[in-house]
């Protein structure tokens, strides 16, 4: 038997069942309250069962639940899989110790399953380890089988519960690396994971300012695929709401700010306010300053420190901008391991500096310059990567006969439209 509280649990949750049956009204099935009274039972199940006190009792109480998430299923359109695969996870227990427990209908499926079947769920892992290991797992290549396992803990979970949050933001994350595989539908599931996430974890969650620097990330990117401004202010908004999150000395800040860097760069890019500007350089100096040189992402932080730079020395024409650029690159390099697989894209910007004063002055020396960081990166980067083709074209530009430097060519006006930029960036880790 259960403890009186949880015995209550189970009779409301049959008596929603039961109106169900009774009048066909669906709303109780799907109502907060019956996804609240299911994931009590079935946190429970789980935190006996790691007891040792699991009976009888307990694969009545998982039945239940399955059979909550069986006429939700019901009541669906069949492309939605979700509580159809729900109802089966909770129900594979009480099936092995009464079949009579589960529908008929389910039984030849579940007299397949492996024991293994059930591994990634609410009935084996708390909601915050299912989003950990899937974490973990998505950045291994195991992205497309990890969709359906959280979005079958999602649909399992009330709103506020404290695991909706890491699950969402998990399911972010897989989505996010199935967009990079080629999955262009996948961002905009990504974000509306992360907004989901957003929405559901409390302002004191520990994970919340990753999550909303996330959040601005992928709304960034769309913005980039798509060019809706409305993607652009919203990336803005996430990310300054990430830094907040993070506080003054919180270890996520270096890399919130960062983001922010990306989303202020676009912004200048639409309306060459010098201000927004002026605040993408500050705050890229703060990331880059406040991040550990030895940490994989600090060329990261250089590298939008130093787009921010060249675009304020392609406004000004001040040299300083550029020199201050190429010491945060070169203390970047300094500090990265050999292995690090940002140093191609410093080497870039070092050759991209001095491509721009040539362009700008027509000294011989900026040339060279540019050309021998160049090189470096065609050496090191395989010739389909992007990189090197944006290299080689940089290259190619430089490699013609040099102009006369009383003859140098004006910089060109900052263009209206979106299209291959001249510098690089991307996003923290």
């Amino acid at each position: 038997m259960g403890e009186p509280r949880l015995d209550h649990v189970l009779d409301s949750l049959r008596s929603r069942l039961t109106a169900f049956e009774d009048t066909g009204d669906p709303s109780g099935l799907f109502s907060d309250a019956a996804t609240e009274e299911a994931a009590l039972l079935i946190d429970a199940v789980r935190e006996r069962t790691s007891a040792g006190l699991d009976d009888a009792w307990d694969d009545a109480a998982l039945a239940t639940a399955g059979r909550l998430h069986w006429k939700r299923h019901l009541t669906v359109p069949p492309s939605d899989t979700v509580h159809d695969e729900a109802a089966l996870v909770l129900f594979i227990r009480p099936f092995r110790s009464d079949r009579s427990l589960v529908p008929e209908v389910v039984w030849s499926h579940l007299a397949g399953q492996t024991d293994d079947a059930d591994r990634l769920s609410l009935v084996e892992l708390p909601a915050e380890e299912i989003a950990r290991v899937a974490e973990s797992a998505a950045g291994r290549g195991l992205a497309p089988a990890l969709v359906l396992p959280l979005r079958v803990a999602d649909a399992m979970l009330p709103g506020r519960h404290p695991g909706s949050a890491p699950v969402l933001s998990a399911l972010a994350i897989v989505h996010h690396a199935l967009h990079g595989s080629g999955d262009d539908g996948a961002l905009d599931a990504a974000i509306e994971a992360a907004d989901r996430a957003a929405a559901a974890g409390p302002d004191d969650w520990p994970g919340r300012a990753v999550l909303l620097s996330r959040l601005g990330m992928f709304l960034w990117e769309r913005y980039n695929r798509d060019g809706d401004e409305a993607d652009l202010t919203a990336s803005e908004t996430a990310n300054r709401d990430a830094v907040r999150a993070c506080g003054e000395a919180g270890p996520a800040r270096p890399g919130c700010l960062h983001n922010l860097v990306l989303a202020l760069l676009s912004r200048y890019e639409l309306g060459h306010e010098p201000a927004v500007l002026a605040e993408a350089v500050e705050t890229g100096r703060e990331a880059a300053r406040t991040t550990d040189p030895a940490h994989q992402v600090a060329p990261l932080h250089a590298l939008s420190l130093s787009a921010a730079l060249r675009l304020d020395f392609d406004r000004t024409g001040d040299p300083a901008a550029t020199a201050e650029a190429e010491r945060a690159l070169t203390a970047a390099l300094a500090g990265a391991a050999a292995d690090n697989p940002y140093r191609p894209m410093v080497w870039a910007r070092l050759g991209d500096l001095p491509h721009g004063r040539f362009d700008r002055d027509g000294d011989e020396a900026d040339r060279e310059a540019a050309l021998g960081w160049y090189r470096k990166v065609l050496d090191a980067v395989p010739e389909g990567e992007p990189l090197h083709a944006d290299v080689a074209e940089a290259v190619a530009a430089l490699s013609g006969d040099p102009r006369p430097p009383e003859a140098p060519r004006r910089p060109e006006a900052p263009r209206e439209r979106r299209g291959r930029r001249r510098w690089r960036w991307t996003r923290a880790g």
